[in-house]
């Protein structure tokens, strides 16, 4: 597994959606909105033959942030989870038991990943993304009130899914997905991230000669 966080970022090429091209022409001059603090969790278990699950929830299509969009557990940090960074890993679990009733203890959360939203963009988040098994005698259930539906799906088929036009990801999501498809197990993922360098990554959109295309500055 990748040692940093940004290795899987060589090569990868999401097209730039038009509400973010938009964004980009709409908002020249425009003081950038601070981001907001956030946490996702990237929930797995083992298959039951080979390859790592992801459980994913599909956003409403009126949800004013990603709508219509495939993503982890996750959500902004509140008062109630503290301050500095040990507020971001209590979001991360408050948010996961809110949105699926899993409750995961203390030490389940690996940091995976970091992204902060495009400076253009309307919403901004600085997102810590952690890796967490599911604990054993635990369901994950829909209850977040966000979703279309949720499910526990193969890494691998995520990713046909969204190749085919089923399934609608975000940069972040998509990356991260990559990444669990290729690991054999919870555990070798478990393990890659304990050893993980995780750098913050900040994309941009940018207007090219033939179209459109993400750049990716690692800013921490």
């Amino acid at each position: 597994m990748a040692t940093r966080s940004t290795d899987v970022l060589a090569g990868f090429a999401p097209p730039v959606p038009p509400a973010a091209q938009r964004a980009v022409l709409e908002g020249a001059g425009v003081r950038p909105v601070e981001p907001r603090p956030s946490a996702s969790v990237v929930l797995l278990r083992d298959a039951p033959t080979s390859g790592v699950e992801v459980y994913l929830l599909h956003r409403h299509a009126r949800m004013p942030f990603a709508p219509s969009v495939a993503v982890f557990p996750g959500g902004g940090v509140d008062a109630v989870d503290g301050s500095g960074a040990d507020a971001v890993r209590a979001c991360a679990r408050r948010e996961t038991a809110e949105e699926t009733t899993v409750v995961l203890p203390g030490g389940a959360l690996v940091r995976w990943a970091r992204w902060i939203t495009p400076a253009r963009e309307p919403r901004r988040y600085d997102t810590t993304f952690y890796l967490a098994r599911l604990p054993q005698g635990q369901e994950a259930h829909d209850v977040s009130g966000e979703t279309e539906h949720a499910a526990w799906v193969l890494a691998a088929d995520a990713l046909a899914g969204r190749e085919a036009g089923r399934l609608a990801l975000m940069p972040p999501t998509w990356s991260i997905l990559l990444e669990v498809a290729a690991a054999p197990d919870v555990a070798t993922l478990l393990a890659a991230g304990r050893d993980r360098r995780v750098e913050t990554v900040l994309p941009r959109a940018e207007r090219t000669g033939d179209g459109w295309r993400f750049v990716y500055e690692v800013v921490a």
